[in-house]
């Protein structure tokens, strides 16, 4: 797999985790109290104990984290991510250049071989034709060979 679809595939996973973890969260979490003239009147009864959310949580966030970081070194092998712009717009004409010469040499390999399928079938064609200037004389001498053997 590439560097690109590697990153890119670390940003959706990332993006799922970041999804996940709001969902936890808004489903998890015990109701709080904001007023204390305004007690909470009905606990969440899906809510996770006190003690078991915060570990969660942390789990959580230590996994965003570490998607983070592997992020961070998915971009930092990028190609070109040390160079500066001007060093990238040279590197690119370079490989342009050098993409044009291999097109070069395949054109004149396809040229080439093109040349050498027609001297073949010119070969070909010739050797075919001696064989039948061949074979026509070989029935014409046998056919006046029939003829001397019947005139005499």
């Amino acid at each position: 797999m590439d560097r690109l679809t590697q990153l890119q595939d670390a940003i959706d996973a990332m993006a799922r985790m970041f999804t996940n973890s709001i969902y936890y969260v808004h489903e998890k979490s015990s109701m709080a109290e904001l007023n204390k003239d305004i007690p909470v009147s009905q606990p969440k009864i899906q809510a996770d104990e006190p003690q078991v959310f915060k570990e969660n949580m942390h789990e959580l966030v230590s996994d965003l984290v570490k998607k983070a970081k592997e992020i961070d070194s998915l971009i930092e092998v990028l190609p070109g991510i040390q160079q500066t712009e001007e060093e990238q717009i040279a590197i690119l004409k370079a490989l342009e250049e050098e993409n044009k010469l291999a097109n070069q040499e395949y054109e004149d390999a396809v040229k080439e071989m093109g040349n050498k399928i027609d001297t073949m079938y010119i070969y070909i064609s010739d050797r075919y034709l001696e064989n039948v200037k061949a074979q026509i004389n070989d029935t014409l001498r046998r056919i006046a060979d029939e003829q001397s053997l019947q005139l005499q």
